[in-house]
C-alpha cells in the first residue's frame, strides 16, 4: 500500500453539529491522496457516532478516541504520532477548507523545503453569510507575531520532521487552547521559517460560540503565559513584553463590540 502524500490532522470535542460541513470539505478535495486522522477528544454528544458513519463511507478516515478530554495539543500530537506522511495538514472541526486547498498548497510545500509551516489567507464567515477576507504577510517573523493575527493555524501544512525538532505541540496546563501560537513561536525561535500563501483557501467560522470560547479568564491567563514564554524563547526586545497584557485588555471589551470589530476588520 502506497503512503499518502498528506496526513490531515483534526481534533474534535462535542462538534457533532459542524461535522456535516467540515468533513466533506476535506473528503471532497480535488487533491485526493491523503489520510484523514481525527481524534475525538472525549466527546459526550453524537460526535463519535458521526465519525464512525463517515469512516464507513471513506476509508481514508482514521479515528482516535480519548476516553476523557485531554485538550487540543495532546490530541493533535496523538494524530501526528501515527501520521504516515511527513506533510501534515491542519483542520479545525468547526471550519471548512476550500476544495482546491490541497491542490494548491501541497505542490508549494514540496517545492519549498525551506519552510517548516505554510499557511494561507482566510475568510471569516459569519452566521448571516457575511464574509470578511484576511490578507496576511507572506513571511512573518517572531517580532511580527508579537501583535498577533499573522497566521491562520488550521490552514497550515507542516513538516513532521521539522516539528519533531521542537517537540511537536507543547502539552501543559497553559496550552489547552492556545497551542498553535506557542508552536509557531517555538519554530521561529530555532530559526525555521513560516510562509503564508496569498490565496484564500480556508474559511474560519465566526459566531457566538467562537466568541464564548475565546473570552474567559482561564484562557486569558494561559495566553499571557504563552506570550511571555514565546518572547523569552525568541529573545525579543523588552518593549514587546507589554503585549503580554493584550489578552487581558481584549477580554475587558464587551463581546458585542468585539464581534462588530471582527465583522468590520476581519482580524482574528
Amino acid at each position: 500500500m502506497n503512503m499518502p502524500k498528506i496526513t490531515v490532522i483534526m481534533s474534535v470535542r462535542n462538534g457533532g453539529r459542524d461535522l456535516h460541513t467540515c468533513i466533506p470539505s476535506i473528503l471532497n478535495q480535488t487533491f485526493r491522496d491523503f489520510e484523514f486522522i481525527i481524534c475525538d477528544d472525549g466527546s459526550t454528544d453524537d460526535t463519535f457516532i458521526l465519525l464512525k458513519e463517515y469512516q464507513m463511507q471513506d476509508k481514508r478516515i482514521v479515528i482516535l478516541r480519548n476516553e476523557e478530554s485531554k485538550g487540543l495539543a495532546y490530541s493533535l500530537n496523538r494524530c501526528i504520532e501515527i501520521a504516515q506522511s511527513n506533510i501534515l495538514a491542519r483542520q479545525d472541526a468547526d471550519d471548512t477548507s476550500a476544495l482546491n486547498r490541497f491542490e494548491l498548497q501541497y505542490p508549494f510545500v514540496c517545492e519549498h523545503p525551506e519552510y517548516a509551516i505554510v499557511g494561507t489567507c482566510w475568510s471569516n464567515i459569519f452566521s448571516d453569510g457575511h464574509e470578511v477576507k484576511n490578507p496576511i504577510k507572506e513571511l512573518p517573523t517572531a517580532l511580527d507575531q508579537v501583535k498577533g493575527g499573522l497566521y491562520m493555524h488550521p490552514s497550515w501544512m507542516m513538516r513532521k520532521d521539522q516539528l519533531e525538532k521542537v517537540g511537536f505541540y507543547t502539552v501543559n496546563k497553559h496550552t489547552v487552547r492556545s497551542q498553535d501560537y506557542h508552536l509557531v513561536m517555538k519554530v521561529l525561535g530555532v530559526g525555521m521559517k513560516l510562509y503564508n500563501m496569498q490565496e484564500y483557501l480556508y474559511n474560519y467560522t465566526m459566531d457566538e460560540r467562537m466568541m464564548s470560547r475565546t473570552r474567559n479568564w482561564k484562557r486569558v491567563i494561559d495566553l499571557m503565559w504563552i506570550r511571555w514564554d514565546a518572547y523569552r524563547r525568541n529573545h525579543l526586545p523588552l518593549w514587546c513584553y507589554i503585549y503580554v497584557l493584550k489578552p487581558a485588555l481584549t477580554n475587558l471589551i464587551p463581546k458585542s463590540l468585539m464581534f462588530k470589530y471582527y465583522q468590520r476588520k476581519g482580524s482574528k
